[in-house]
Formats: structure tokens, sequence, C-alpha cells
């Protein structure tokens, strides 16, 4: 009986040695499954955050253009509000006499201005060219006649736009809208397929307003050409 007992109390003593082991290996596989839970879900997010990043980058140009547009928007601005000033501080006789002169020419332009931005651009067309037809020396023509230009170009009648574009310059040779003009008359001739003709205009922006946004552009420009006429030899 004696060599009975002692033998049951080894074996219980086996049994319970055993299963030490075995607890511990199934709360090990537990935690392993706990963590590559966890792994999984801090993969989704990575993967989610470099989708995220993705589409910063791109909205982020799609900012730029808006950033410029809304500096155009300003400047327009900017303009009509400084001449409505000197308006303002004239004489008031004199006010009097030449308010037609002194508050319709800003009137008129801030009208087509309007017109432009809710794209209408034949009727902001009209506008502009009635606003240099009637105020050919108005501080806001040249850039009246800039916007001529981009009426044409927003509607893809490119031929006509650079017309408009040329007449910013020979009109007006210092405005500080000649170099956008011959930007976009470089970019038009591009798109017609006018490579030579468009190449040139790049360059002489570079040379004649090296300091300009507008230069930098069209380094780009040229830079992009270059590289391509390279990869195709």
């Amino acid at each position: 009986m004696k060599q009975y007992g002692f033998l049951l109390i080894c074996l219980a003593m086996t049994c319970s040695i055993g299963c030490i082991p075995l607890s511990s290996d199934s709360r090990g596989v537990n935690e392993l499954r706990e963590e590559l839970a966890q792994l999984q879900i801090e993969r989704r997010e990575l993967k989610q955050n470099q989708a995220d990043l993705y589409a910063k980058v791109d909205s982020s140009v799609a900012a730029i253009d808006a950033l410029n547009a809304v500096v155009q928007d300003l400047q327009n601005k900017l303009l009509l509000l400084n001449q409505n000033l000197q308006g303002s501080t004239m004489n008031p006789d004199k006010k009097l006499i030449n308010d037609y002169d002194s508050v319709l020419p800003s009137s008129v332009y801030q009208s087509a201005y309007g017109d432009y931005s809710m794209g209408k651009f034949e009727l902001a067309y009209s506008g502009f060219q009635s606003f240099v037809e009637k105020y050919p020396n108005a501080e806001l023509a040249p850039q009246a006649r800039f916007y001529m230009g981009e009426c044409f170009y927003s509607r893809e009648m490119l031929d006509r736009a650079v017309t408009e574009y040329k007449k910013v310059e020979s009109d007006y040779k210092k405005s500080n809208f000649v170099p956008s003009a011959r930007l976009k008359i470089a970019l038009c001739y591009n798109r017609l397929g006018n490579q030579n003709e468009s190449l040139d205009i790049f360059s002489s922006i570079v040379n004649d307003y090296p300091q300009s946004p507008e230069a930098l552009t069209a380094k780009e420009k040229i830079k992009k050409y270059n590289n391509a006429k390279t990869k195709t030899r």
C-alpha cells in the first residue's frame, strides 16, 4: 500500500509539473496574438497616414494656384481702393466737377472683373474693352488689357488671347503686367505646338525680368523641354 501511495504522489507531482509549461505557453500565444493584432492596427494607421500625406501634397499644388488667384484679386482691390481714396481726398468742389471721371473708371473695371471672377468671360471681355477704350491712360488700363487676354485664354481661344497679351507690352511697355503677358503668350504658343517661339519668349523673360516670378516659371519650362529633348535622343 505504501508503494502504491508513493506512486500516486509521484504521478500527481508529474502532472502538476507538466501543466505549468502548458499554461505558460498558452499565455505566450495569447500575448503574441495581441501583439500581432496591435501591429496590424498600427499598419493600417500607417497606410492611412501615408494616403493622407499624398492627398495633402496634391492639394498643396492646388492651394498654391488658389493662393495666386487670391493675391491677384487683392492686388485688384488695392488698386481700386487707391483710386477711390485719391478721389475722396480731392478738393470737394473739384471732386464734384470731376466726379464722373474719377469714380466711373474704377466702377467699370470692378464690374468687368466681377464678371470675370464668376466665369462670365464674354461679358467680362466687353467690360474690360469698354474700360480700355474710354480710359486708355488709367492706372488699371494695362491690367484690363491683360484680362482681355485672360478671357480668351479661359475659353481656349489661344490665337485671340495672344493678340490681346501682345497689346499689353505694345501699349504699356513699363507696366508690371508685361512679364505676365509674355509668359501667357509663351504658354499659348506651347499649347499651339509652336515650341521654338515659345522657348524664345521664355528665354526673353529670363533675360529681361530675371527676378520676376514669371522668370522662375520660364526657367522650369525651358528645363523641362531640355530634359524631354535629351530623353528622345
